[in-house]
């Protein structure tokens, strides 16, 4: 398990899954493998930067077309792995900018918003329901992905 910076209640870890079950690698089934750690995680980041690649993210504009975030949906129990592909924050460089904020409040979906413009109360309303409605919450958190290091920077509700 690895600590996000900043974050008080999400942690990462590398999972096993075999069909629809999603269990966590545990540090045993590592040792007893021939793949070193670093192997896994690598695999990890090639399957994110997949699934990534053939999503098609939502975007939602305001009364003037300006685009106000972007949403990235699937029923892929892996979506939330998404954020740790490398090319995350660049694959919206061109349409949320530079800088950007994410939150992901269950498997099936992340919100992706320019830091430029702090999601509004009813977006944040929104996120926060989605994380309660949810048999599979990810975390109430939002974060900032730059120079590829994941990180923390508040908390919704």
């Amino acid at each position: 398990v690895w600590a996000i910076p900043g974050s008080s209640q999400t942690v990462a870890l590398p999972v096993r899954v075999t069909g629809e079950d999603i269990k966590p690698l545990t540090t045993a089934e590592v040792s007893k493998s021939s793949l070193r750690l670093d192997e896994i995680l690598q695999a990890a980041r090639n399957n994110a930067s997949a699934l990534l690649a053939s999503l098609k993210p939502t975007l939602v504009r305001d009364d003037r077309g300006v685009i106000r975030y972007a949403v990235l949906q699937s029923d892929d129990p892996h979506l939330a792995a998404c954020i740790f592909a490398p090319e995350f924050a660049d694959s919206f460089l061109e349409t949320i900018g530079p800088d950007v904020l994410i939150a992901i409040p269950n498997r099936n979906r992340i919100y992706i918003f320019p830091r430029s413009s702090v999601p509004g109360a009813e977006i944040s309303e929104q996120v926060f329901v989605d994380y309660r409605s949810t048999n599979y919450p990810v975390s109430r958190e939002v974060f900032e992905k730059r120079a590829g290091v994941l990180t923390a920077v508040g908390t919704l509700r």
